[in-house]
């Protein structure tokens, strides 16, 4: 009976203790917990002003200003104590964290930091409220500035004719700062609003493929977003992809690569397009805006089943030749036109006592430059390493005279001189030296047996070639093509004898031939 007492007293006693949460006990009234310190920006620049944050909840079961009105939060970078800040209150529960950030404070510097963050810094909670185990955090810190990332896209086709295709498209990421391929990159790539994990390879490379519809241009939409990897920021890139008229049922596509300098809008390009050989030209094309996906991008329909090649001029120069290309029936064919650096020159015109000429205009193959004080300004113009200008000087009395040929190569800065001293003929030439040369332009005697012939002529002073200040490129080591046709011509007696001793005059200046 007395057991049954003692049973009923401990079972009321049950009911009328409160039951205390275990967690709270463990936890403490108001439990502030740090996470996630860092600054801001991620990568600042060097000296750059950074402001330190991070992250605190309460893990308690009480608001923080159930137990005090102010807490507050320290900011140290290594060490030094930067600035004491306040926060609010903080409830209950991790899904009310707040987000802390100090004013900028630290002067950036690259290389390793400690940050620290210290919450209630001045204890105003209380030890038995808030336990100051997770008060406080550090991290260290790598400064490093933000790399810049770059999206390279290519898809193939990229031009295509009517009807569904399904296309490869090549993602290409690197770094803008040194060109270097990213690889082995962890990257969500958002392909127009469809999301994908992957790893670019050991090219920095990532492919898909793509079922494109028939509509009349699609633009591919692309960005890289690093996973796990704060160093690069996301990038984008888009891509059009070009369809032809109904009636294109093969194409050639011209496309200029790598070039700020020129575009099929604003600079006057001619292409001649020949079919087979040199003995069929089938189109001769000024271009219109219609024949033009885009400034860089020119395409024509051919007829299928032949061979093509293409020359283009720029500014009626010569500008670049595409090799032969065949095309198949509902075909495209793209053709990328290499683009040359682009040379230098600048006229000095004198006379024979060397004072220079004043009032001299100078003309080439299509611009005029003037020439008041003797010189000319720098003149951008194309390579010529094959086929030499020549620049045609009109004097101020009215008198004409033509440069010697002179060669520019890519990227070369020359001063071409032009003296006013004629070449001369002092006695007729043998008719063996014609022959000669005619033999010579026709492969029948080699180069020597040629340069043989011109010798005799200058040291029996049957011509005289005056040394002018011509800055010919003295690597030269091979007779042009062109003077070997000057040859034939002047032996077949198509130019006269003055134009034929130009060539001879510039293989002398050019080292070509040697008088001593």
């Amino acid at each position: 009976m007395m057991l049954k007492k003692i049973i009923v007293l401990c079972l009321s006693l049950m009911f009328l203790v409160p039951i205390v949460d275990v967690h709270a006990l463990l936890l403490g009234d108001a439990e502030l917990i740090l996470d996630d310190v860092g600054i801001v920006p991620i990568h600042p620049k060097n000296g750059e002003l950074v402001s330190i944050t991070a992250d605190v909840y309460n893990a308690g079961l009480k608001n923080t200003n159930f137990f005090a009105s102010m807490i507050t939060v320290a900011y140290f970078v290594d060490g030094e104590l930067l600035h004491v800040d306040e926060i609010g209150d903080v409830e209950p529960g991790i899904s009310n964290k707040i987000k802390i950030i100090s004013p900028p404070l630290w002067k950036s510097d690259m290389g390793n930091h400690e940050i620290k963050v210290i919450v209630d810094y001045h204890d105003t909670l209380g030890d038995q409220y808030d336990s100051p185990l997770d008060n406080s955090m550090a991290k260290i810190l790598f400064i490093t500035p933000e790399k810049n990332t770059h999206i390279s896209l290519e898809a193939s086709p990229q031009y295509f004719l009517l009807g569904e295709k399904l296309s490869q498209v090549t993602v290409s990421l690197f770094d803008s700062d040194t060109n270097e391929l990213l690889n082995d990159k962890k990257i969500i790539l958002n392909f127009d609003g469809h999301y994908s994990s992957l790893v670019t390879n050991n090219q920095g490379h990532v492919s898909f493929s793509n079922t494109l519809s028939s509509s009349s241009s699609n633009r591919i939409n692309v960005e890289a977003s690093f996973s796990g990897d704060d160093v690069y920021p996301a990038s984008n890139s888009s891509l059009i992809l070009y369809q032809f008229p109904k009636e294109t049922s093969s194409a050639l596509v011209l496309k200029l690569s790598d070039s700020d300098q020129y575009d099929f809008e604003n600079n006057f390009f001619e292409i001649l397009i020949y079919q087979n050989s040199y003995e069929k030209l089938v189109k001769k094309i000024q271009l219109v805006p219609a024949a033009l996906f885009d400034s860089e991008t020119f395409w024509v329909s051919l007829p299928h089943g032949h061979v093509y090649f293409a020359e283009i001029y720029l500014d009626g120069g010569l500008f670049s030749v595409i090799d032969k290309v065949e095309l198949q029936a509902d075909s495209v064919v793209v053709k990328k036109i290499s683009i040359p650096e682009m040379g230098k020159i600048k006229f000095m015109v004198t006379d024979h006592t060397n004072p220079l000429v004043v009032g001299a205009m100078i003309t080439n193959w299509k611009y005029m430059f003037s020439a008041e004080d003797g010189f000319t300004e720098w003149i951008d113009v194309m390579p010529a390493t094959e086929d030499p200008y020549v620049a045609k000087i009109i004097l101020s009395d009215g008198r004409i005279v033509k440069s010697e040929p002179f060669l520019v190569f890519p990227g070369e800065q020359k001063m071409v001189g032009i003296s006013m001293i004629p070449t001369s003929l002092n006695n007729e030439i043998p008719s063996w030296i014609k022959n000669n040369a005619g033999w010579w332009a026709n492969d029948l005697i080699d180069d020597s047996s040629f340069v043989e012939g011109i010798q005799f002529m200058v040291q029996e002073g049957i011509i005289s070639i005056p040394l002018q200040s011509s800055d010919f490129d003295e690597s030269v080591d091979e007779i042009p093509s062109w003077i070997k046709n000057n040859a034939g011509w002047w032996a077949n007696d198509l130019i006269d004898d003055s134009s034929f001793v130009e060539g001879i005059q510039f293989m002398v200046q050019s080292g070509l031939i040697n008088l001593s």
